[in-house]
């Protein structure tokens, strides 16, 4: 599905992952899909390309969330490939509003997992400096 990054890395950088919202439908896609002949597939355009991390994210979220109603979802760069029958097309309002759901418990467990990974490097350097300050030899 997606690569995922080691925890280890998660910490490494000193800026935030940014937000990630549902930014606009793309109405000019609208595709056939080969397996399910009833289905289409459309996209949705997010505002960022998100991290690994977040659509490890999304990808749990949406699939542990209960709804009554989960197509098929992919993330591909900035875009949602979601495959949908439109005999459901009354219940797309529910289903964006469970997406937008998604998306930002995603944007907060990947704030949460920096943040823990964050404190972590800092409680380490500051034990580090600790220890070295410990090695002082004061003059007397």
């Amino acid at each position: 599905m997606t690569e995922t990054v080691p925890s280890e890395q998660l910490g490494q950088s000193e800026v935030a992952s940014p937000d990630v919202s549902l930014r606009e439908i793309d109405l000019e896609h609208l595709e056939n899909v080969e397996d399910n002949r009833e289905a289409v597939e459309f996209l949705v355009r997010l505002s960022a390309v998100p991290s690994a991390f977040w659509v490890q994210e999304f990808d749990q979220a949406y699939l542990q969330t209960p709804y009554t109603l989960k197509p098929p979802v992919h993330i591909d760069g900035d875009t949602l490939r979601i495959t949908y029958l439109p005999r459901y097309a009354g219940e797309l309002q529910g289903f964006f509003r469970f997406l937008g759901l998604i998306v930002r418990r995603s944007n907060q467990e990947t704030h949460r997992t920096e943040e823990m990974h964050t404190s972590n490097a800092q409680e380490r350097a500051k034990a580090e400096f600790r220890q070295a300050l410990a090695r002082i030899e004061l003059p007397r």
